[in-house]
């Protein structure tokens, strides 16, 4: 792979670890659902100037609406204000290690909704490291009970409709990826809408400083515009084998973020709970386990040879 594709990983990694740093940033100032609808806006009209500058039609947003509105609600709605309710409760970098386990639970989904997506053994074996990951992150919080776990838990929820989603966006595979991105960032947009009016009353809350803006603005530019589009182009020069490296980063980067500037702590358990998940996406990436067939039968070749 590339040195230019190297940077593009870990960028977007910087780029999508950076949402929950920002979450944590917007929270400070406003409910969950006015920080998910405030990320959508920004993040719609940035979609929208890209696609022009790039020349696409916008016809397919209105064609296709029903099918946007469902992946807008279940892909950006509902796991998004999932995600930000989570928040409120515990942080950015244990909010980061549970949607690690997304892949995971889309392997899941896949397997009972799809014909070409059945389990191997290589995912059997990685759901079983990524499931331990969750108990050992979800078990103490189960036995002490209280907030940690509700929030914990709506992470948890959060990737399961990303895994519907991404199962059920196979059928907008016609469409350009940007067009599919912007579908469901507006009518992700049109759910929170009404639901903000009613629950948070935005004219009733205090004025936010300029952090929380600036994060607003932020998470609207970067993961949610900015991302695709590295996103896309990381896909079409390195392949999705490559791409999935994303998903090992994003914890890291988000815990970082998290530690420095908001002054995070990670848990023992919180390390051992990621690099059960990491291994286990890997082992369903596959990479690893034909790595270490290669290197077994090279040592049998050279024991015999000798």
């Amino acid at each position: 792979m590339a040195v230019a594709d190297w940077f593009r990983i870990v960028l977007l990694s910087l780029v999508w670890g950076g949402s929950f740093f920002f979450i944590e940033v917007m929270l400070e100032a406003m409910p969950p659902m006015t920080s998910v609808l405030g990320r959508l806006m920004v993040g719609l009209i940035g979609l929208l100037i890209l696609l022009k500058i790039l020349g696409y039609r916008l016809g397919a947003l209105t064609e296709q609406w029903q099918s946007f509105a469902f992946i807008g609600l279940i892909n950006n709605a509902i796991p998004f204000s999932l995600i930000s309710f989570g928040q409120t409760e515990i942080t950015g970098s244990l909010a980061s290690i549970i949607n690690a386990t997304t892949p995971i639970m889309t392997a899941l989904v896949a397997h009972q909704l799809t014909t070409d997506e059945r389990l191997s053994i290589n995912k059997i074996l990685g759901i079983g490291f990524g499931f331990s990951g969750v108990l050992v992150l979800f078990g103490p919080a189960a036995m002490q009970g209280g907030a940690s776990l509700l929030g914990m838990t709506a992470g948890l929820t959060a990737t399961f409709c990303y895994a519907f989603g991404s199962v059920y966006s196979k059928r907008l595979k016609e469409n350009a990826p940007l067009i599919n991105a912007t579908g469901q960032v507006l009518y992700g947009t049109c759910w929170m809408i009404p639901i903000v009016m009613i629950i948070d009353q935005p004219w009733a809350i205090p004025m936010p400083g300029l952090a929380p803006w600036l994060a607003v603005f932020a998470i609207g530019l970067l993961p949610t515009t900015l991302a695709f589009y590295i996103y896309f182009r990381v896909l079409k020069t390195a392949g999705a084998n490559n791409v999935v490296l994303v998903t090992f980063l994003v914890p890291v980067s988000a815990s970082g973020l998290g530690v420095v500037f908001l002054g995070e702590v990670l848990a023992l358990q919180h390390v051992i709970a990621y690099l059960l998940i990491a291994f286990g996406l890997a082992v369903i990436d596959g990479r690893i386990v034909a790595k270490l067939g290669e290197l077994i039968l090279k040592s049998q070749f050279w024991a015999k040879s000798r």
